[in-house]
Parts: C-alpha cells; structure tokens; sequence
C-alpha cells in the first residue's frame, strides 16, 4: 500500500501513461466509447477501491498541492487562445445555458426530495439545500450555506458521500459523451458553432515544440500559478469568492492578456497543458471509492436522479436554444462541479472551450449561496418543518 506522497503522484502519472500508451498501439473497442482521459478518472477510482493508496497526511498534501497549483497553470495556458470576439458572440447563449444548468439542478432537487423523503432522513431539507449549492456554486457556496443553516457534520455525512460519488461519476459521463456531439445535432438542432469556436485555433503556435519551448511554457506557467494562488489568498481575504476561485480568475485573465503577445505564438502550450489535464483528472478521483455506494444506496440513488432530472431538463433547454451537446455539457458540469471540472471538461471536449468553460462556471460560483437559501426554504415547507 502506497503511503509515501511523491509514490502516489508517480502511480498517477504512471496510469495517465499506461492509458495512453494502451489507447495508441491497442485497438480495443472501450477505447472508442471510452477515451483513455475517461479511464484515468476510472482508473484511479478503483486503484483507491481496492486500497492501493492509503490517504495519509502526506498524500492528501501532496494531491491537493499538485491538483491546486496545476489547474491555475493549466488555464493560464489554455486561455493562451483567447479570443474576446468569440465570447461576445457566444454571450447570450452561454448565460442562458449557465442560468438554466442551475435551474435544472434547483428543480431535481424538488422533484426528489418529493418522491424519495419518506426514506430519507429529517435533516435532509437543510442538507439536499447545503449539497444544491455546492451542486451550483462550488465549495465556497457548500461552506457558506452549511454554516448559514448550521447544518452539522453528521447530518451531512450521507449527502457528502451522495455529492463526492455522484459528481465523480457524472463528470466522467459528461466527459464520456465527447464522441456524441454529432449524433445529437439533429435532436438539439444545434446551430454550427465550429466557425466561431474555430476562432481560437488561429491564435495557435507557430512552430513544433522542442526542448526549449516546452520548457518555457512549463516554467512560465508554473510561476503564473503561484502567483495566482498568491494573490488569490490575499483577494480572498475581502469575502468575495474562495482562493481557488482567484486563482482561476487570475491565472485565466493573465492568459487572456499574453494571447495578444509573441507567448501565443509559442509551440509547446498544447502538448503541457494536455500532460497536466490528464494529471488533474487522475487527482480528482483518487480520493473516491466505488465501494460508497454501499455504504448510502438511498443517498446515492438520490444523487443520480437528481443529475437525471437536471440532464433531461437540460437537454430540452439547449435544443430550445440551439447549442450542440459539447456546450450543455460543459454548462452541466459548471454547476455540478465549479470552475476546475468545468475546465477539465472545456479541455476535453477542445481546448478552444476552456474560456467558455470558466465564464460558465463563474456564472454559477455567483448564485450558489443563493440557490442554496433558497432550496432550503423551499425544502423545509415542503417537509412541513
């Protein structure tokens, strides 16, 4: 068993290869339903099921210091084809997507708690509140809300698990639909959108990496992110947003800003931002066991049919709007995940989306606290409490 922090990144980066590896030279069928950037998160799940890791202190510092410091540096290269014009384009699909992602997941709240609360417990009113605006705002809004309905550890205990298994688990879904964006144009009559996103792709290299540019872009985008998660501590400190929020925000912006200089013209920022993608991936399921399910089935059965409720719904609203499923997707996970998973998502799905991917995730981080309050009065008269 693994207790050693620089052996469990060595075991992570070693599944992100195999996978790699495996998916390049083998033609076996998972491959095609299930990218090996789906597998990782997969992979690591059940490595952490079967007890190959224990999480001791110095793994869990290990796991939160690389995952923290390389999504920061993993935007900040991405945003590298930034491209204003396309955003304004995409405004306001992209918030009405982003308002009716949090919708959704407000009313598979409702819906649930009305079919299954004679077999869950009194508290879960305040908690299914506490876990909705987690589900939509991210941790900083969990926080806030559980403090506000002084919602205590044990109450939470169950919807924790529901929360950790069923996000886990929908963000490799929402992941795992990528090859899918073409089979459901018809049904959402989706609009050709690959003309616009398409704009980032001329902000790309120009040349192949080498040693030498990939060092750059590996050293550059480090300081980047320590600087972020820096400032991202102190502008915390003023009550708006958590560190990792910031740090987001900065390094993105930072990003932004260096698309309209000679960096973006840099090779290497692909080929390391996608190295650190799979990384992070792998990170986000390491401290998830599969054998939850056991533990909560309620709970957990509760999870999937509110993620079920909120993806149908979500569904209609982008056939309503037009937007191809890589979009719903992406608004999806923004509200179940925040703004790192939706980046994950934006990278997978094409790295031209990662913008899009946090303004979305930002939209949602904004009305968290809110929807959670909400929910848990809405919950509480419902319940007759």
């Amino acid at each position: 068993m693994i207790t050693d922090g620089f052996d469990f990144i060595a075991v992570m980066l070693g599944l992100c290869a195999g996978l790699v590896l495996l998916e390049r030279h083998v033609r076996w069928r998972v491959f095609k339903w299930f990218p090996s950037i789906v597998l990782v998160m997969f992979g690591s799940m059940a490595l952490y099921t079967i007890g190959a890791w224990e999480m001791t202190e110095e793994i869990r510092t290990a796991r939160a210091t690389v995952r923290d410091n390389l999504i920061p540096a993993m935007l900040f290269l991405m945003s590298l084809r930034f491209n204003l014009g396309v955003m304004r384009r995409l405004g306001p699909r992209l918030i009405l997507l982003s308002l009716a992602s949090t919708l959704t997941v407000m009313i598979g709240f409702v819906v649930v708690f009305q079919v299954m609360s004679p077999f869950l417990g009194d508290e879960t009113p305040l908690t299914f509140a506490t876990m909705s605006a987690g589900w939509t705002g991210g941790t900083q809004n969990f926080v806030a809300v559980k403090e506000a309905l002084s919602v205590t550890d044990a109450a939470m205990t169950y919807t924790l698990l529901m929360g950790a298994l069923c996000y886990s688990i929908w963000l490799v879904f929402i992941i795992a639909l990528k090859p899918y964006r073409e089979r459901m144009a018809g049904f959402l009559r989706a609009e050709d959108m690959d003309s616009i996103v398409g704009e980032f792709a001329s902000l790309g290299a120009d040349s192949k990496p080498d040693t030498q540019s990939l060092l750059v872009m590996l050293g550059l985008s480090l300081v980047i992110a320590s600087l972020s998660r820096f400032a991202g501590e102190s502008l915390a400190g003023f009550g708006l947003f958590n560190p990792m929020i910031w740090a987001i925000i900065i390094s993105s912006l930072i990003g932004m800003v260096a698309a309209h200089t000679a960096f973006a013209r840099l090779a290497g920022s692909d080929e390391v931002s996608g190295i650190m993608l799979y990384l992070i991936v792998a990170l986000i399921g390491a401290e998830v066991s599969l054998g939850a399910i056991m533990e909560a089935p309620v709970y957990i059965l509760s999870g999937f049919m509110i993620l079920s409720v909120h993806g149908v719904l979500l569904l209609f609203v982008a056939r309503l709007l037009r937007v191809d499923l890589h979009l719903a997707g992406i608004a999806s996970i923004a509200s179940i995940g925040s703004a790192p998973s939706a980046a994950v998502v934006g990278a997978a799905y094409g790295k031209n989306l990662v913008p899009i991917a946090v303004v979305m995730a930002l939209i949602g981080s904004m009305l968290g606290s809110f929807v959670g309050l909400t929910l848990a009065e809405i919950l509480t008269r419902l319940a007759g409490l």
